[in-house]
């Protein structure tokens, strides 16, 4: 027999919801303006009305039980869509707005598409706020709470909860300094191979190039491992070591810094770079705007 609505108190969803994020009855109660005795209250009558638990009171906080984390992962995002919908401040006016937008991305992102992406935005919406910080492995959780707004990135966490859009699709070039002893305007693949690299720190996915470089034959001589696509090119400017990176950031950055952008030594596809946002931030009309505004601003598709 399916759970008649008619008799569940829905103003008991907001609470579960904050003790959720939470994690302690005095924090979600400051967050709600209620008081500890009211949000006990209503934990409880929660608890008889869906028959579980719920949370476990432990010396690290409230321990959702495996039916809370459940609910809460439906729950979640039909609570942010229906704050959505009832808020009158989603009625948009670029004009006007201060919204402040967060996106989570990598130094590729900040130096190659922020800046058309803020011109453009200035030129709308001058009183807008955008926010970048790095990409971490709890990506998708940190859209799915609304702790960010979108992320930018050729990695896409396998997670139903996030919608993706390709923004474009970059191909890999090799940097090195101009006047250096090996390079000159080709790179072979011995050369390539017989070259110190500066890398990045490897991350969980794999790229093309990571297809390429861990077949046999293709073992490259890590020279340094930087945190940045910005320390690559910094150090190949002032070393013998080569670089692997996006064509379009060498292309921005390679004459400031003397470097010669030469053709990878073989045809790699590729890469994409996803634009990835929370599926109950999709309706929202300023989330749409933004990522119209990102699109416009690399003259490519529209996001959906």
């Amino acid at each position: 027999m399916k759970l008649n609505l008619r008799s569940v108190d829905l103003n008991l969803l907001p609470v579960f919801h904050a003790i959720m994020e939470a994690g302690q009855l005095s924090r979600a109660a400051e967050q709600l303006g209620m008081s500890q005795p009211a949000i006990s209250a209503a934990l409880q009558r929660l608890r008889h009305t869906l028959g579980d638990e719920l949370f476990v009171r432990t010396r690290q906080g409230m321990l959702p039980t495996p039916r809370a984390r459940e609910l809460h992962q439906h729950l979640a995002p039909q609570l942010a869509s229906l704050r959505d919908v009832l808020d009158p401040r989603n009625r948009f006016d670029p004009a006007t707005s201060q919204r402040h937008f967060r996106l989570l991305s990598t130094d590729y992102f900040e130096m190659v598409l922020l800046p058309p992406l803020l011109q453009r935005i200035r030129q709308h919406a001058p009183d807008v706020m955008l926010e970048v910080a790095p990409v971490g492995d709890n990506m998708a959780d940190t859209l799915h709470k609304a702790h960010a707004d979108l992320a930018v990135d050729a990695f896409v966490p396998e997670d139903s909860r996030l919608r993706r859009h390709v923004l474009l699709e970059e191909n890999l070039v090799v940097v090195a300094r101009r006047g250096h002893p090996q390079f000159r305007g080709r790179c072979s693949k011995r050369r390539f191979l017989e070259a110190e690299h500066v890398v990045l720190p490897e991350r969980h996915r794999r790229l093309p190039l990571d297809l390429v470089l861990n077949a046999p034959g293709w073992q490259r001589r890590t020279g340094a491992r930087v945190t940045q696509f910005a320390s690559m090119l910094a150090v190949t400017a002032r070393s013998d070591m080569i670089a692997t990176v996006p064509e379009r950031l060498a292309r921005h950055y390679a004459h400031g810094l003397q470097l010669q952008i030469l053709p990878f030594p073989v045809a790699i596809p590729p890469v994409p770079i996803y634009a990835l946002w929370p599926d109950a931030q999709n309706g929202d009309p300023a989330h749409r705007w933004l990522r119209q505004q990102l699109a416009a601003s690399l003259d490519t598709e529209p996001v959906p």
